[in-house]
């Protein structure tokens, strides 16, 4: 009777010490991935890397280009519909060099990762490289390339030209090229100085003050993540472990079985997570986006994935090692307890 009333107690504590190493297999394994993404997802390094390692500064003039040729409206003037890919390419590049162009995204991203950290009530972008490109001889060049990328002019062609202010275009001699240039100069450097230097990412307001606060607590309980499977590691201690072999099996399995997945999913798991994601917000906002483009968006998202899930990755490795040799460690002193036992059971029976 005291065998079954003390039995009783030990199977309940060993039911509730699966239950709890299944929860902590499922947990340390969310929490492995949430503690990691949030720790590198608000960071703007994350994104600054994705783009360079994409080469998506050196690749955006062709991209651009590609994608203004093709879907240009109905009402885009003449001159912008004679345009191939390639002068669209090189307008951009003249425009805007890879160089400033990093420059101004990279500023954009600090701004408005320094508005989800708290860092600034106020986000912008700067246009000040594209203002400095315009009146620079880069925004002569690129005037002179869309020029130049036209039909050579007949005499009809060139007075209306000038009739229609630039709505119409061919290319004029080289001689009526030099003598415009200093006029295109100073237009340009008129339009220039007509784009604010500034404008702001997000409007500031009661109701994006509200999501930010929001944002921010699911970014706390992200931080706090890795506590709820360190107390269920020490809820099976308390419950199971008698022995330091019983320790070596309670914590070596769940160790075990949350460092596998956890390696593979962080080392291989970003074009999944990309995926769900496009499949999350395509059934929320319909977006169409051209194929070039969206290819583009995917490698630089599974890129900045990739950094986030890296760590994870690491860490779900290292836990698969340290569990399965706790595993084998503890297999290897069950088995050596086997043969002093059946060393002293031989002894026994030949006395």
């Amino acid at each position: 009777m005291d065998n079954k009333s003390a039995s009783a107690p030990n199977m309940i504590a060993q039911t509730a010490a699966i239950l709890c190493a299944i929860l902590f297999i499922v947990t340390a394994l969310a929490a492995l991935m949430v503690f990691n993404v949030e720790l590198r997802a608000f960071n703007p390094a994350t994104y600054q890397s994705a783009l360079v390692k994409e080469n998506f500064y050196q690749l955006f003039p062709a991209l651009l280009g590609n994608v203004l040729s093709k879907n240009l409206d109905n009402n885009a003037p003449a001159f912008a519909k004679q345009m191939s890919p390639e002068d669209w390419k090189v307008l951009i590049e003249n425009l805007l060099p890879p160089e400033q162009l990093q420059v101004m995204t990279e500023d954009a991203i600090n701004q408005f990762f320094a508005y989800l950290n708290g860092e600034t009530q106020t986000p912008y972008i700067s246009f000040v490289p594209l203002k400095q490109s315009l009146s620079s001889p880069n925004g002569l060049n690129a005037a002179l390339s869309i020029i130049k990328s036209q039909p050579d002019c007949t005499v009809e062609q060139l007075a209306a030209m000038i009739f229609t202010f630039g709505q119409e275009l061919c290319n004029p001699p080289e001689k009526a090229l030099d003598l415009a240039a200093p006029f295109l100069q100073a237009q340009l450097q008129a339009a220039a100085a007509a784009i604010p230097d500034q404008a702001l990412l997000v409007s500031p307001g009661a109701a994006q003050q509200s999501r930010i606060e929001s944002l921010n607590a699911l970014r706390f309980l992200a931080r706090l993540s890795p506590l709820v499977p360190l107390a269920l590691l020490l809820a099976i201690t308390l419950l199971a472990v008698r022995t330091f072999r019983s320790w070596l099996n309670w914590w070596g399995w769940p160790l075990l079985l949350t460092g596998l997945p956890g390696a593979v999913i962080g080392f291989g798991g970003a074009p999944l997570f990309r995926a769900l994601a496009e499949r999350v917000i395509s059934r929320r906002i319909p977006i169409d986006i051209p194929i070039e483009a969206a290819n583009t968006i995917r490698s630089i998202v599974d890129a900045a994935l990739r950094e986030m899930l890296k760590p994870a990755g690491w860490e779900g490795l290292f836990l698969f090692i340290a569990g399965t040799s706790m595993v084998l460690i503890a297999s290897y002193l069950a088995a050596k307890d086997q043969d002093r036992i059946s060393a002293s059971e031989s002894e026994t029976r030949t006395f």
